[in-house]
C-alpha cells in the first residue's frame, strides 16, 4: 500500500497554476519536524490537483500548519551528458487538513477582551 502522511507548515504560499490541458494544481513543500531533533527538519515537495489545489491556495500561506494524505510518487531522469540517473520523490496529497494558523492567532492574541 502507497499512503502517507505529513505533518508540517508550509513553506510558501501555494500557488495555484493550471496544465496546458487546462488542470489546475499546485506545487508545495511542507517541513516536516523530525520526532528525534526538533531543530532538525524534512522538506518534502508535494501537489495537489483540482479541488484541493484551489483550497489550498484560499485558505494556506506560509507558516501554516497542514496535514497532507496522499501517496509517494518516485520518477527518474537520466542526464544525457553524465548518463547518471536521478530520482524525484513527490507526495501526490488526495486530502488536506488545515490546522494552526500563525495569521489567525496572533491577531486573536492582540484582539482586546
Amino acid at each position: 500500500m502507497n499512503d502517507i502522511k505529513l505533518l508540517g507548515r508550509l513553506t510558501q504560499s501555494p500557488e495555484v497554476k493550471k496544465s496546458q490541458a487546462g488542470h489546475v494544481y499546485t506545487w508545495f513543500t511542507v517541513a516536516v519536524p523530525r520526532k528525534d531533533d526538533k531543530e532538525q527538519a524534512d522538506f518534502i515537495r508535494c501537489v495537489a490537483f483540482g479541488k484541493l489545489a484551489t483550497a489550498l491556495e484560499k485558505y494556506c500561506s506560509k507558516g501554516r500548519q497542514i496535514l497532507v494524505q496522499g501517496r509517494l510518487q518516485v520518477s527518474q531522469s537520466t542526464d544525457q551528458k553524465t548518463q547518471e540517473t536521478k530520482y524525484h520523490h513527490t507526495v501526490v496529497a488526495m486530502q488536506a487538513n488545515f490546522l494552526h494558523d500563525p495569521k489567525f492567532s496572533a491577531a486573536s492574541a492582540e484582539a482586546p477582551f
